[in-house]
């Protein structure tokens, strides 16, 4: 059930990401938006390129540095088809150690240590539990926030950069499904790690170091990310709004992507 559950909550942080970007498709057109949502995109681009390269695609256009493309393209071919379902999962897991990265540089103002709740069983007893869990778990998240000093101004960078990262973890809702299958194989790969762990944790009365490591590493990203797009979301509720407002005080519009562009083929590869 550990590992049921790890999906059902990365599958939870992908639907909020996915919520994340219907809120902000038409703001990401402005510039100053775009500027801000840069280190996030990055961060995409990069984890993107390194999860295609490493499942054996191979990279046909990546820019890193053009804010208006949030993607990259790759050719997967046979083994390396993995790559379709892995590229979209991998940003929610890279903008996760960032987070944590950046916690640690600003002196550890947010506690990140939170693990996704247990599902107890799959029935309709279990669910409730696993989402009452998660309900206490938002809860907790929104009361730190504000708990927070928000007199300090490198919170509000920090903030700033979380929201970020959000953004360039979230997907859109046409492409979650997608990241939501990556999600689901690395439970099974994790499923079927911890019965080989627990087989020769069995004949030599430990369990190996490596899988602890791994498993440890992977609950603690789902904990942050979902954090991450708590507070990605709610932020992005406010910038929605502002935006609007903006746009309604200039006569400005959003910049919507052209429907050509958004139709292009995935030639036989994928574009994440």
């Amino acid at each position: 059930m550990e590992y049921t559950a790890l999906f059902v909550w990365l599958s939870l942080c992908l639907v909020l990401g996915g919520l994340m970007h219907t809120v902000m498709a038409g703001a990401l057109t402005h510039r100053f938006v775009m500027l801000l949502a840069a280190p996030g995109m990055i961060i995409r681009k990069f984890t993107m390129t390194l999860t295609a390269l490493l499942s054996g695609a191979t990279v046909t256009r990546v820019r890193v540095y053009e804010l208006s493309s949030r993607d990259i393209d790759y050719r997967a071919d046979g083994a390396a088809s993995i790559a379709k379902v892995l590229v979209p999962l991998a940003p929610l897991f890279g903008t996760a150690v960032a987070m944590i990265a950046l916690n640690e540089v600003f002196g550890r103002p947010l506690k990140l240590d939170y693990s996704p709740p247990a599902l107890a069983s799959l029935d309709t007893g279990g669910f409730q539990g696993f989402f009452h869990g998660t309900w206490l778990l938002l809860s907790s998240v929104v009361r730190q926030a504000m708990r927070s000093d928000w007199q300090s101004l490198k919170l509000y960078v920090l903030f700033a950069l979380i929201f970020s990262l959000a953004l360039g973890s979230c997907s859109a809702m046409n492409r979650v499904k997608e990241a939501i299958l990556g999600a689901g194989l690395l439970a099974v790969v994790l499923a079927l790690l911890s019965s080989i762990a627990i087989r020769r944790a069995e004949m030599v009365a430990t369990t190996p170091a490596w899988f602890v490591t791994l498993r440890s590493f992977v609950v603690s990203c789902s904990g942050v990310a979902f954090i991450m797009m708590v507070y990605g979301l709610l932020t992005s509720l406010v910038v929605g709004f502002a935006v609007r407002i903006y746009e309604l005080i200039t006569g400005s519009r959003s910049r919507r992507p052209a429907r050509a562009r958004a139709a292009k083929p995935k030639d036989a590869k994928g574009t994440a």
